[in-house]
């Protein structure tokens, strides 16, 4: 899959988590295929470098946007609607 941008808004997105943030030792959280993650607003300054964090399943802390190689945004309902 080719890399995308990365992303700037919440929503569920395909990536590979390449530098997983506060990974305890002997654990290993990076991807080994594409997964579906969540991005979400963390807090309310467009500034701040952990405005968006990511959730990740199986992972227990937010992680964020630079700790991922992106891929596309996963469509929502709507969107499937008018594709069809």
């Amino acid at each position: 899959m080719p890399r995308f941008p990365t992303p700037t808004e919440s929503g569920h997105y395909w990536a590979k988590l390449v530098h997983p943030t506060r990974m305890p030792a002997g654990e290993d959280w990076a991807s080994v295929d594409w997964e579906v993650v969540q991005v979400f607003e963390n807090c309310l300054d467009r500034n701040d470098p952990e405005y968006l964090g990511v959730h990740v399943s199986g992972v227990k802390f937010v992680q964020w946007v630079p700790d991922f190689v992106w891929g596309p945004a996963v469509p929502v309902p709507s969107d499937l609607r008018r594709a069809a």
